[in-house]
């Protein structure tokens, strides 16, 4: 009776109260009625779970948009909410009053800490980890932690696809069936990166130091373990070769999305999913997609190359790979970086760990072609004596606490705009942008 009150008042509120359909609140409803709604709810014949530090998002969308192109009805917690009111909204949304499934497959996404209890609740048949990385104190933390948490939750008979280049993430579910994948080093890649954290040092079966063969960034490379022979896990689908904006996996060519090696490894993950499900002729469908355009979009203003990344300011792998991406862009680069946490700049019962400031790569922009850096927010201190240590210059480096300023310090000869901030910084960033707009054209 609670599931069936649950799953009526919840449908009844989106059709007639629900203003914000992106809210979660419906999801909300339902678990108010009863807390085990998610077990009880019935799920469509394939359940996809996509799980990971970084790149969740990004994989799930991919993923959406194969599975919709090869004809199959979705069930996508496409709003973001990656717990139990989002994912039980998605689901909702695609069954029956009388709790019968109405899609043919579920993609979802986890919150990587809240794994075990969303896995014991939807038993996934396939699960994904994109990636294990230290997060902020105040969040994930430790990535030992957040493996435990997914470990444990880990379903008996679900298929795992796991990143064999990530010597963390890499080593779950070993009692279960997986599959791995793998971008092999690139000709014009250097066999160590500039990563300050690898987030792995030591083997983990017999604790001994790891020697380290390709460093792609961070905890993402080649190792091997002299005492006892651990090495990277054996690869199904990898990446040859990356060229002219295509990707060859297993020989077969797939047009890249986005030439970001991270989401290189988003792209990657989900071809390995939709093939393990046998999805067929998975080229065609690369041929028009994009990345999705809230996590990153190019815009030519008055020839001004203006390049939008989003990412988590308060980890240092995301951040790290962001600045790394709009360090290498074209020309002579300003670089704005808008990475408070949006409710911790406002919070006033908490202060705030800044230790993932010291673990991002804030030396890769040390550049020459970058002529200025403007950061801005409530910690626009904290990160200009980050990138006095970084070694840049202080001439270069312009730091404001009004976020809005930025764009009265921008070069006037300038030829690109890196522009990075953070997932919650979205509406300082559309007020950002709209102001280079009226700036410049």
């Amino acid at each position: 009776m609670k599931f069936f009150l649950g799953m009526l008042f919840s449908k009844f509120y989106y059709k007639f109260f629900e203003k914000n359909k992106k809210s979660d609140r419906m999801g909300m409803v339902a678990l108010t009625f009863d807390s085990d709604f998610l077990y009880h709810i019935a799920k469509p014949n394939l359940v996809i779970a996509v799980t990971g530090t970084n790149g969740k998002t990004t994989t799930c969308n991919i993923l959406n948009d194969i599975f919709t192109k090869a004809g199959f009805k979705v069930a996508f917690n496409s709003d973001g909410c990656n717990y139990r009111p989002g994912l039980s909204k998605a689901l909702i949304l695609n069954t029956s009053l009388f709790n019968k499934a109405k899609a043919d497959v579920a993609i979802l996404e986890f919150d990587e800490l809240h794994t075990k209890d969303l896995m014991t609740a939807v038993k996934p048949d396939i699960i994904c980890c994109t990636n294990l990385s230290m997060d902020t104190m105040g969040r994930n933390a430790h990535t030992d932690y957040v493996f435990s948490k997914i470990e444990e939750g880990i379903p008996k008979n679900a298929k795992l696809i796991l990143n064999s280049d990530d010597l963390i993430s890499s080593q779950l579910g070993k009692d279960n069936k997986r599959f791995f994948f793998s971008i092999q080093q690139q000709k014009n890649e250097k066999s160590k990166s500039l990563s300050i954290n690898s987030y792995i040092k030591l083997c983990p079966n017999c604790l001994n130091d790891l020697t380290f063969d390709f460093i792609r960034y961070n905890n993402i490379g080649r190792a091997h373990c002299e005492n006892c022979g651990f090495t990277n896990e054996k690869s199904s689908y990898t990446v040859t070769e990356i060229k002219d904006n295509y990707m060859f996996v297993n020989n077969k060519k797939y047009k890249i999305i986005n030439d970001a090696i991270f989401n290189i490894y988003n792209q990657l993950a989900a071809i390995a999913i939709a093939c393990e499900c046998g999805i067929e002729n998975l080229d065609i469908y690369f041929e028009k997609m994009e990345i999705v355009e809230s996590r990153y979009r190019t815009e030519i203003i008055n020839n001004i190359n203006l390049v939008l990344q989003m990412t988590k300011g308060q980890n240092s792998a995301s951040l790290s790979r962001a600045f790394n991406y709009v360090s290498n862009l074209k020309g002579k680069k300003n670089i704005i970086i808008i990475v408070d946490d949006l409710y911790d700049a406002k919070a006033t019962d908490r202060s705030e760990v800044i230790s993932y400031i010291y673990d991002t790569d804030y030396e890769c922009l040390n550049k020459d072609d970058i002529n200025k850096i403007l950061i801005a927010g409530v910690r626009h201190a904290d990160y200009k004596v980050r990138l006095l240590f970084a070694g840049i210059p202080e001439e270069k480096i312009v730091s404001l606490e009004k976020e809005i300023n930025v764009v009265d310090y921008l070069d006037e000869d300038v030829e690109t705009i890196g522009f990075i901030y953070d997932i919650y910084q979205h509406k300082n960033a559309k007020l950002i942008i709209d102001r280079i707009r009226e700036k410049r054209i």
